[in-house]
């Protein structure tokens, strides 16, 4: 205990001799007080110590919890971790089981800590399908005709397989994959250019009446001979945008589709709080350690990633304090695990024990 920390309540016995006896008898707690109540919180002080079980013994002692330096069940302090009892061998990927066994990369993926034992885990789109650890995630599934979208799943004939799916390898295919539509028949009407129109497969049906890629009958016309086809290019019509009907708002414009705001025009809104355009236009917050840039209120600002701090406010090292581990900072900047030489900083809180307070 240090000499700035006094307690806010204490036992007070009503003779000399009995306090004389009671002063020589072994504390329990790690620390050599036997007084009971609140510390009084200074800058960097431990959290006050509380009775976790306030009923009493048969002996007339209380149960509490006393400050430790000894690591809690699976944690331990290990030469890659500057922090004490940081380490949790079942999970930690660099100390697996034990200090220095690292789980290895390995093809297509990497090994993780489960449980305390390496476990294979394979990249995004890559499967293990043989089973052997020693090849790794040796299967892309994406892009296999053999292993589409899972190990084993084979596409059939005249397919292959296309983003996880299966897809017909004949793309005139209509309504059954191999089945070619006959060219037109001369004797069919021409449709005028302006129309942009022809003649295609429709719900499985060939030599239908159909409009070209990238257009749309929007006022449902087509292929009346007296109306005007497909009028639409829904690649760039803001009133149809991507198909018929799906207006952009004003300021947006249609490009390819889809309707967009760009920074500037009168929809965007976002100058505010938009990291990539905070303030003004190309504006981008820089990237900070241990955290993610924000705008707020059109500035520049970060926010800390969980479990980290930013408690030296250096930006440029941005959220340098991890607050799960760092017993100088233990949940919180300033807030010291000191209560006895060596106590821990574990999941943000000082290392305690069960202790006997009498």
């Amino acid at each position: 205990m240090t000499e700035s920390r006094r307690w806010a309540g204490r036992i007070y016995v009503t003779s000399v001799l009995a306090w004389s006896m009671l002063a020589a008898l072994p504390s329990a707690c790690s620390t050599s007080t036997i007084t009971i109540g609140q510390e009084e919180a200074d800058a960097g002080g431990v959290t006050p110590l509380a009775p976790a079980d306030a009923s009493q013994s048969d002996s007339g002692q209380n149960v509490g919890l006393c400050p430790t330096a000894e690591c809690p069940p699976g944690r331990t302090t290990c030469p890659t971790n500057p922090f004490p009892c940081a380490v949790d061998l079942l999970t930690d990927n660099a100390n697996c089981g034990e200090c220095g066994n690292e789980c290895p990369a390995l093809v297509g993926g990497t090994s993780s800590c489960v449980n305390g034992t390496c476990a294979l885990r394979c990249a995004d789109s890559l499967l293990d399908c043989n089973g052997y650890v020693e090849d790794g995630c040796e299967v892309s599934f994406r892009n296999n005709n053999n292993n589409c979208g899972g190990c084993g799943v084979v596409c059939p004939d005249l397919h292959y397989c296309d983003d996880l799916e299966c897809v017909c390898a004949i793309k005139e295919s209509c309504g059954t994959c191999g089945n070619i539509c006959p060219p037109p028949d001369p004797n069919l009407p021409v449709f005028p250019p302006e129309w942009n129109a022809g003649y295609g497969c429709s719900n499985g049906l060939c030599n239908q009446p159909v409009c070209k890629s990238d257009y749309a009958d929007c006022n449902h016309n087509f292929p009346d001979p007296t109306g005007d086809g497909c009028e639409i290019y829904t690649l760039t019509d803001p009133k149809n945008c991507g198909g018929c009907g799906l207006t952009c708002v004003p300021g947006e414009v249609c490009a390819q589709g889809e309707c967009i705001c760009p920074c500037g025009s009168a929809c965007f809104k976002r100058l505010e709080y938009d990291p990539t355009n905070c303030g003004a236009c190309n504006i981008r917050c820089p990237d900070v350690s241990n955290g993610e840039p924000v705008c707020d209120h059109g500035i520049c600002d970060y926010r800390c990633n969980l479990g980290h701090a930013d408690c030296d406010h250096d930006s440029l090292n941005g959220c340098e304090a991890n607050i799960l581990s760092d017993p100088l900072n233990c949940g919180g900047c300033g807030h010291r695990c000191d209560g006895v030489d060596g106590q821990a900083c574990v999941d943000g809180q000082c290392t305690v024990t069960e202790c006997t307070i009498r």
